[in-house]
């Protein structure tokens, strides 16, 4: 295992961002309203207050502050936006989405670092390759779960940094660095790739507060600059793609012990590729989190969302490959055979008609385009990857849920029992096909987890599949 030898200092960094946290009752002004008592409560996600005002200020019509300032001691944090949602009693309540401390500056170009409080174990053993590195946090630390990741000449790590080492503390962080300068918001558009890859692959899509720390120097030990933001919401996915423990998913020694040796999980060159993509590909990046999302959804909805995931990265690979996929290869060819048949076609405009015209002009315009099946089939094909009939089956049935019907049982299996069933399983077999076009996708050649087969027991079909599937 990689060790990074150089000790990375987070404790004046996490002091500040600590000392904002725990801020309690301070007072707020602005040139609106001077010296009002707030109660400040940093939640899971989000910063709450309560505002304790008098007569003047509940006379206020607007619901919406900005600049304001908050002080308590010798700390003093700017507020660009206030929202109050309710004025009841003699105090108001809202929330507050960003906070600003020091000198922040979005455009300037400065070493940046992102602190995300987590209180969940993170996944970081199983699924990505970990690199050791110590930090200093209130003493030093030596941990694994890190991932070192390189996106163009600029190098990332992503790590968990706790408190207490053998204890939970609601003081933990996730946290992502870059010994690059960057400006602001192009920092934050690569943190929010990284989170999005290492969810996917994780199983924690960690996105609830984000707390933007600027240096001036690479060492980032200094503060210059603070940035609090409220982001989308973190999300516990039950799923993976693949998963370096077998045991934790098959509950058979036996079996487990015919995998162990072979599953691996993904480097950190695969790792860093699948970044690289989120950042650069927004169709890669709405296909991982629709993948991530999905774990919120009900069995209902869920293969709906999958079958517009399939439909996406199935339509991207197809055209990075659609001159090779052609029926007919030579493309002068191809534009007399059409020229030919548009010619012929207009011989027939009277009997035909307008709309009739207009129909078959577009279908042979066409003609040298695969059909939409073959397109979600494509990907397979190009990228080497085994499929079954079980599988076939399974993306054949996407229609049906793209056009809002749930397949009946006797189009799946007829041992299921339920329309449910049908939903879990096909919500699985989606799953674990779309994961395999992404993982090959970026060079990954080894194992996925095949949740329909470990889950048979649960959706009635029973497979001939093997527990994890090799691609």
């Amino acid at each position: 295992m990689k060790n990074i030898e150089e000790i990375t200092d987070l404790s004046k960094s996490l002091a500040i961002i600590d000392n904002i946290r725990k801020i309690g009752t301070g007072k707020i002004s602005s040139v609106d309203f001077p010296n009002y008592e707030i109660q400040i409560n940093s939640i899971c996600k989000g910063v709450c207050f309560t505002l304790t005002h008098n007569t003047p200020f509940f006379k206020h019509e607007n619901w919406e502050f900005k600049d304001l300032v908050i002080e308590k001691n010798e700390l003093k944090v700017k507020v660009p936006n206030l929202f109050i949602n309710e004025k009841t009693g003699g105090v108001a309540k809202g929330k507050i989405p960003s906070i600003e401390y020091g000198q922040f500056d979005q455009n300037q170009s400065s070493y940046h670092r992102l602190a995300l409080p987590v209180s969940i174990k993170l996944n970081f053993i199983f699924s990505v390759k970990n690199v050791l590195i110590d930090y200093k946090y209130e003493s030093v630390i030596q941990t694994r779960e890190a991932i070192e990741i390189k996106l163009g000449n600029r190098k990332f790590r992503l790590f968990s940094a706790k408190k207490n080492i053998t204890k939970k503390s609601d003081r933990d962080y996730l946290i992502i660095e870059c010994n690059n300068p960057l400006t602001y918001n192009d920092f934050a558009e690569y943190c929010f790739s990284i989170l999005i890859s290492f969810g996917y692959l994780s199983g924690d899509f960690i996105n609830d507060d984000g707390y933007f720390l600027q240096y001036k120097e690479n060492n980032m030990t200094e503060v210059i600059g603070l940035a609090y933001r409220q982001m989308r919401g973190t999300i516990k996915c039950d799923y993976v793609p693949t998963y370096s423990n077998p045991y934790s998913y098959i509950h058979n020694k036996k079996i487990s012990d015919l995998y162990e040796k072979k599953v691996r999980v993904v480097s950190s060159e695969e790792f860093s590729s699948l970044c690289e993509l989120c950042y650069k590909n927004s169709d890669i990046r709405t296909i991982l989190l629709l993948l991530i999302e999905v774990h919120t959804q009900s069995m209902a909805s869920g293969p709906a969302i999958l079958s517009v995931a399939l439909e996406t990265i199935s339509k991207l690979i197809y055209e990075e490959h659609q001159e090779t996929l052609a029926p007919i290869k030579d493309k002068q060819v191809s534009r007399k055979l059409r020229k030919s048949l548009l010619s012929e076609l207009e011989k027939f405009r009277d009997e035909i008609g307008e709309e009739g015209i207009k129909i078959t002009t577009k279908r042979i315009n066409q003609i040298n385009q695969i059909t939409n099946r073959e397109k979600l089939l494509s990907p397979f094909k190009i990228l080497d990857i085994p499929i079954t009939s079980k599988d076939i089956e399974a993306i054949e049935q996407r229609n049906a849920f793209l056009h809002g019907r749930t397949p009946m049982v006797k189009d799946i299996d007829e041992n299921l029992s339920d329309e449910d069933k049908v939903g879990f399983y096909l919500y699985l077999k989606l799953y674990v096909l779309i994961s395999s076009i992404i993982l090959k996708y970026i060079g990954y050649n080894n194992l996925v987890v095949n949740y329909p087969k470990i889950y048979e027991d649960e959706t009635g079909v029973i497979l001939d599949e093997e527990y994890y599937r090799q691609i």
